[in-house]
């Protein structure tokens, strides 16, 4: 039984890794929804100006400056954009890895739950076995004491 304690204490450590390792990827989720956010927003922006400056040319004459305004605008929201899709990848690339980490450590502690629980069954089995016999034993005794009396 003693190997089954040191097992449940190498399962609590797993345990506590994987708690460990569950709050690194909710972090890294989070901060992936952030970034992922702010690029969303931008695109939303772009679409709006986009959307905005072709009103204006469809319904009324533009002035240049308005026309450079609007286009610079755009730009300035492009390169935004272009600035922040490799900041998106790099943050879903981390929460990735993470959830692979989360995802280990799930299975080492199942395979550590697997582990005392097979022990267990197998100790249930050996009792059994004894059990059965000293009973036997016993019986046999039992019987060899009626017979010489």
């Amino acid at each position: 039984m003693t190997n089954v304690q040191a097992f449940h204490k190498i399962k609590q450590l797993r345990e506590r890794d994987k708690k460990e390792k569950q709050k690194l990827y909710q972090e890294q989720m989070d901060a992936f929804e952030s970034v992922a956010t702010r690029l969303y927003e931008k695109l939303k922006k772009r679409e709006a100006a986009e959307q905005s400056f072709h009103e204006s040319l469809t319904h009324s004459k533009v002035k240049a400056h308005s026309f450079i305004y609007h286009r610079r605008y755009i730009d300035q929201l492009d390169s935004e954009i272009m600035q922040l899709q490799p900041q998106v990848q790099q943050a879903r690339t981390q929460m990735e890895n993470a959830q692979a980490h989360l995802s280990s450590a799930h299975i080492e502690v199942k395979k550590f739950e697997k582990l005392i629980d097979n022990k267990l069954a197998r100790h249930g089995q050996w009792l059994k076995e004894e059990e059965t016999k000293q009973m036997d034993e016993l019986s046999t005794r039992q019987y060899l004491n009626e017979k010489n009396r």
